[in-house]
């Protein structure tokens, strides 16, 4: 018996085979071509996503018979989307995109509701477009997007970040910003924001606070770079990504440092009063260490001071710390704007003297300036602190002169935040009067302030 002969049998049309993936290949007539606005070149190029032959081949019947039907005009050509076009398309719908990869990671309860969700948008749809199937069942991937490019996308999408700040200020927020990333990426890389894991996070943290107790920089330095790493994670994955970050959540570093600055010492005060007539810096800034012994004020509030912020001829005189033609706000605003009393005639003088402020300091880089004035004469009368330490001081005396803590906050211009039910009015609800007492009753405090710092 003759030996039965036998032909290989032919791979289908279009079916080919890459590594261990099939794959559906096929060239598009030139007259077709604009019917699929993904193609390159003049091939088609899909993945049927299976290694088992048996399945490829009933994937490639289902592909080849839509794209006969494109061609033929049986079904409108597929219209191009991106990854943003499937998001948007989900959060019309009311649900969260998630890729098919992460609906297949979920526990099965929550991966049955998700799915019931997403199958409610388009059950009634006769003839669901790619945009529409792609986003419920998560075909797009999600982009890669580094921690890098995030800070830039984050700027884009919070022009609050910036808003209301002078040129200059805003400047150096957003560098300050520029720096915290730049150390993220040198603990952990410039890495797509979606590779920001709880492990990831715990990482970060960890190094942070090693650099902390090795004293490389304060505790209250590696919160503020925990905070703006995180500010720009949680922004961009919510708009771009409908995703909640809370990896850095409540992180904390619970070392004992430095901690807030010192407060002046009596017996500094009256060294830096005996030192500044012959000090080498200008009056101007010489009246606003003077204003700042009396009043707790920052730098930054008394050089901005302009002509409608003065009032040496009021029944009580007093500084305006708040919006001017200079500063759309103080600080965050709020309880930060405040009227101060001027309790002393030597300080009420320095407002006769300056009516319209200080001009040599009323520009967008005048703190700065100041700064580099007053600096050389701290380093020298008061070695290891700055003005700043005026708050404080103030702030001291008023706890030890017994002031009641609703004035207290008042002339600091702190919130009252859960205090406020106790004491009944927010910071600005006092009047000149009851902070001019109680600013005279604390500068009268300070020989027991004194008295306290001798004991040590």
């Amino acid at each position: 018996m003759a030996p039965i002969k036998t032909a290989k049998a032919k791979r289908p049309k279009y079916l080919f085979l890459r590594g261990s993936t099939y794959y559906y290949v096929r060239n598009i007539p030139a007259r077709h071509r604009h019917r699929f606005p993904t193609i390159k070149g003049t091939q088609v190029w899909r993945s049927l996503e299976t290694q088992n032959y048996s399945d490829a081949v009933q994937r490639l019947e289902v592909v080849t018979k839509s794209d006969d039907a494109v061609m033929h005009g049986d079904i409108p050509p597929l219209k191009k989307h991106t990854f943003e076009d499937a998001v948007s398309y989900a959060d019309r719908n009311g649900y969260d995109y998630r890729s098919s990869g992460e609906l297949y990671l979920q526990e099965i309860a929550a991966s049955v509701r998700e799915m019931a969700t997403r199958l409610a948008t388009t059950q009634f749809l006769s003839n669901p477009s790619q945009l529409e199937v792609a986003a419920s069942a998560g075909a797009e991937q999600l982009p890669d997007v580094s921690i890098s490019k995030a800070t830039e996308r984050f700027l884009e999408i919070t022009p609050e970040y910036t808003h209301n700040l002078s040129d200059f200020d805003a400047d150096a927020k957003i560098k300050r910003l520029g720096r915290s990333i730049a150390d993220f990426i040198k603990r952990c890389g410039d890495i797509d924001i979606l590779s920001v894991t709880d492990r990831v996070a715990s990482e970060y943290h960890l190094s942070i606070k090693t650099d902390v107790t090795k004293k490389i920089f304060g505790s209250e330095h590696g919160i503020h770079l925990i905070a703006d790493v995180r500010k720009v994670l949680k922004a961009v994955l919510k708009a771009d990504y409908q995703r909640s970050f809370t990896a850095m959540d409540g992180m904390r570093i619970n070392i004992k440092d430095a901690g807030k600055r010192s407060a002046f010492l009596e017996s500094e005060v009256r060294k830096i009063i005996q030192e500044l007539p012959t000090a080498k810096m200008n009056d101007e800034a010489k009246a606003i260490i003077q204003l700042a012994l009396i009043t707790g004020c920052g730098p930054k509030e008394l050089c901005w001071l302009t002509s409608e912020d003065i009032h040496p001829h009021a029944k009580t005189p007093y500084i305006k710390i708040g919006p001017n033609s200079l500063r759309s706000f103080v600080k965050k605003g709020d309880d930060r704007h405040r009227d101060l009393p001027i309790v002393t005639p030597e300080g009420v003088e320095i407002l006769k003297r300056y009516p319209n402020g200080f001009p040599s300091f009323q520009n967008g880089r005048g703190p700065l300036q100041l700064n580099r004035q007053m600096s050389p004469f701290f380093t020298t009368v008061t070695p290891g602190k700055s003005l700043y330490c005026a708050r404080h001081r103030l702030d001291d005396l008023l706890k030890i002169s017994g002031v009641d803590l609703g004035i207290k906050a008042a002339i600091s211009g702190h919130s009252l935040g859960g205090h406020l039910h106790y004491y009944g009015k927010s910071g600005n609800g006092y009047t000149l009067k009851q902070k001019k007492e109680a600013i005279q009753k604390a500068l009268a405090a300070a020989s027991i302030k004194e008295e306290q710092e001798n004991e040590h």
